[in-house]
């Protein structure tokens, strides 16, 4: 019995010994990663309490800095080097890095003010890169969540709705060629719209052959000027029929009514915002420029119409070929709604899209056979787009044709992320981004968006941002695409 006590008292006593040991034990002072790491989810943390989220670049689990989008993406199915990898995942990282920085700036100030972004990003990017690189990424962390909700088909019976919506889909796009091939000019008052800034033709093949020798990964990433020239040599003319304050282009802006801040476009301030973007085709990258112009209404001709609403506005891209033709442009409207494709009679692009048969797809693409060159020379003079007063419906695609009764406008090239953290001008000031952090401006809505909700395009009509355009009503198809044939409906995708 005495053993047993004996045993027990010694047991406690070690118990407190150990007890009492870890209490004298140094705690453990954090490493620079782990104070790098508690400061991202700081950051984070505002970010999602204030809901300054930034819905262009979807976020990768599992790896707190990166962000990937549909074309960034399709590299999980490639076999890349040790060097393509690393090339690749920092672009994943440059690309959160950035997102996460235009997030904190459209913090509160008194909440901004307290989370040190310059010194985390010093102090912090590279190492919390070398540390992503040490754990793999899998193809399920990198999957690009789709533009369509799937719960909406489902109780919208899609299966079924799907057959009766190809009427409706060959009736608008039957109308959307009428505007198109059978266009005689403008009736009444128009205004046209030039870039301000516009340099010789620059030497385009030159400068992408430079750029995918130099690119691990064979993507054309032109330095920022170069970029911006070629920027500037593709950028459109545009001839806007005049018949209200809506027809006037401009400048996206928060200024304050009763206290609130609200969307405004300026149109004494003519803007138009641009950014690259890349897609795939056979098994080389091409560069594309976007050029986003904003109004501030589509005006309703009617009190029951179903597509008038706040915001308006027309995306033209042109998809640079690798020696620096054109190989097609295409434009939608920042909803993603009316999404048509013009084709230069002499792009190797040509004849692959018009030998395509569509008669068994529910909802074709809008193929229209352009007759501007796809290489351009400086006496070629730019691309000319014509505008339909209040529906901002594109009507015709033709070269620079301007007229001396004709008003004529200077605009500015703005870089598209701009507007992802624009100044507020309200007595609290700071920053805000254009668009709400699903992506969308829920105050652009349209009333169609009752009776097309079951194929799945949540709130359509809405303006979107870039990286959130569903461009079909049947089936799913992205203007950001990853490949060419995605995007086309061609045959033999360059990736899954």
């Amino acid at each position: 019995m005495k053993t047993t006590q004996a045993l027990l008292s010694i047991s406690i006593a070690g118990s407190w010994l150990f007890l009492f040991g870890c209490s004298l034990t140094p705690k453990q002072v954090d490493t620079p990663l782990a104070q790098c790491e508690q400061q991202l989810a700081q950051i984070k943390s505002a970010v999602d309490e204030h809901q300054t989220r930034d819905a262009q670049y979807q976020s990768v689990p599992g790896f707190p800095t990166y962000r990937t989008n549909r074309f960034w993406s399709s590299f999980r199915f490639q076999n890349l080097t040790p060097t393509q990898e690393q090339q690749w995942r920092h672009r994943l990282h440059q690309l959160g890095m950035s997102s996460l920085e235009l997030e904190w700036r459209n913090l509160p100030g008194d909440v901004r003010n307290t989370l040190a972004f310059e010194t985390f990003r010093t102090d912090c990017s590279e190492r919390l890169f070398a540390h992503s690189m040490e754990q793999p990424v899998t193809n399920a962390d990198l999957e690009v969540e789709d533009s369509y909700n799937d719960w909406l088909r489902f109780f919208g019976f899609y299966a079924l709705i799907k057959y009766g919506a190809e009427g409706s889909i060959a009736e608008y796009q039957d109308e959307m060629r009428q505007h198109i091939e059978t266009f005689t000019g403008i009736e009444g008052t128009a205004n046209v719209y030039q870039p301000k800034d516009r340099v010789s033709t620059p030497p385009v093949q030159e400068w992408l052959t430079s750029a995918y020798q130099e690119n691990a990964l064979g993507v054309p990433d032109l330095p920022a000027e170069r970029l911006q020239a070629v920027i500037e040599a593709h950028a459109p003319h545009y001839k806007i029929a005049h018949k209200s304050d809506a027809d006037l282009p401009g400048a996206a802006t928060w200024s304050e009514q009763q206290g609130q801040p609200v969307r405004q476009i300026d149109y004494r301030r003519p803007v138009v915002y641009t950014y690259p973007s890349y897609m795939r085709y056979h098994d080389r990258i091409l560069l594309q420029l976007n050029y986003t112009l904003w109004f501030s209404a589509r005006p309703k001709p009617t009190a029951d119409d179903w597509y008038g609403g706040k915001l308006d506005g027309l995306v033209w891209r042109v998809t640079l070929n690798t020696d620096g033709s054109v190989l097609m442009y295409d434009s939608i409207h920042p909803c993603g709604c009316y999404h048509s494709v013009h084709v230069p009679v002499d792009s190797p692009l040509h004849a692959t899209v018009f030998a395509l048969d569509q008669s068994d797809s529910p909802e074709p693409i809008l193929f229209f056979s352009s007759p501007l060159r796809s290489k351009q020379t400086s006496q070629d003079g730019n691309v000319q787009l014509t505008l339909a007063s209040g529906t901002h419906y594109l009507v015709q695609v033709s070269r620079r044709n301007l007229q001396p009764s004709v008003a004529t406008y200077s605009y500015d090239l703005a870089n598209y992320d701009q507007l992802r953290s624009l100044p507020v001008f309200t007595a609290k000031g700071g920053y805000r981004s254009w668009f709400d952090s699903d992506g969308l401006i829920a105050e652009s809505e349209r009333r169609e968006r009752y009776f097309l909700w079951p194929l799945g395009v949540e709130n359509a009509g809405a303006m979107r941002q870039q990286g959130n355009h569903a461009i079909a009503f049947v089936g799913k198809r992205h203007f950001d695409e990853a490949s060419l044939e995605m995007l086309l409906n061609l045959p033999g995708s360059s990736i899954r």
